[in-house]
Formats: structure tokens, sequence, C-alpha cells
């Protein structure tokens, strides 16, 4: 017989184990998402808008996404509505973009920055 505090160890050490397999799995994810052409390609252009900038302040920072929710915004070679956080010096926003794949090549279609000090307007800060 197995006591029960050996029981208890054993569950805890499967626990702490599947808790840091799961944050190492979404961080790696997290990672290749960043590394796309379209993910990096948006933040180059947010943090090439002179009203970005102004807002934001420098330097503008990835602050992450919901990596669950985010991914449902993948279609068919578009990308719907992606947000990811970003910060800078003077406040908090969230950088949202719209993105297809044409001809071999991902182009950024919109992107607006919305503010978290004012979540019901948005800065445009592209759209083709």
């Amino acid at each position: 017989m197995v006591a029960i505090k050996t029981l208890g160890k054993t569950a805890i050490y499967i626990a702490i184990g599947g808790i840091t397999a799961t944050m190492f799995m979404k961080l790696k994810l997290e990672s290749r998402v960043r590394d796309q052409p379209y993910y990096r390609e948006s933040m180059k252009i947010l943090r090439a808008h002179p009203g970005a900038i102004t807002l934001l302040g420098e330097p503008i920072k990835d602050m992450g996404f919901d990596f669950g929710e985010q991914s449902k915004k993948y279609n068919d070679g578009k990308i719907d509505g992606f947000s990811v956080a970003v910060k800078g010096t003077n406040q908090r926003g969230k950088l949202h973009f719209w993105a297809e794949h044409k001809e071999d090549k991902w182009n950024i279609t919109r992107a607006e920055l919305e503010l978290d000090s004012e979540p019901d307007r948005r800065l445009l800060i592209q759209k083709i």
C-alpha cells in the first residue's frame, strides 16, 4: 500500500510538470507567431507611424496576445482583426491588423491603434 503523503507529493509533481510543459508550449507557439512576416510587418508599420509614436511614446513594445482567440482569426490566406497588446512610455493600447497572403507575400491591408485611455476610438495606421 502507498501512503497518502506519497500520493500527494506525486500528484503535485505531475501537476507542476504539466503546468511547466503547457507554459513552454504556449511560449513556443507565441514565438512562432511573432516570427511570422505578417506579425513583424505590422509591428514595423506601427513603430514607423508618427501619430502612434506620439501617442504611445518610444520605444513601442509588443506585450503579447491571446493565442487561443487570435488563432481563430486566420482563415484561408487572410487574417481578420488580429490584436496585439502594445505599450510605450506614455500609454498602452492594442494594435489591430488585417492581412492577406497573395503571391507568396503577406500584405497588411489595414492597421489600427486602439488606446486603453480611449477604447471607443482608433487611430488608422494603414489602409490599402
